[in-house]
């Protein structure tokens, strides 16, 4: 292989990418459409929320939730909406004591 001299311009032509382009565009038919849940698990007769997370559905959402923190008595998962604001996080110890 010969080595490209830097003074000239080069044009490098990569067969096949105009086809990706147009097939990664054409796939609307099989679209993705993710949600926001609110993951909660029970202990006893009380409910504590674990996260939130992006899933297509409920079940995939506590399933990943199940993943992280493992099983618990009953689980739930509600919806939230992408235009809601973030869940508010408990700050950690280290931050509550110094002001």
């Amino acid at each position: 292989m010969e080595p490209i001299p830097s003074d000239k311009p080069t044009l490098v032509v990569i067969d096949g990418v105009y086809q990706q382009e147009e097939q990664a565009g054409s796939r609307g038919d099989n679209e993705v459409k993710l949600h926001r849940w609110l993951v909660s698990f029970a202990s006893g007769c009380e409910w504590y929320p674990v996260g939130e997370f992006a899933a297509m559905d409920a079940a995939s959402a506590i399933d990943r939730a199940i993943e992280i923190f493992g099983c618990a008595a009953d689980h739930r998962a509600e919806e939230i909406p992408w235009d809601a604001a973030p869940l508010p996080r408990p700050k950690p110890l280290s931050q509550r004591w110094h002001r």
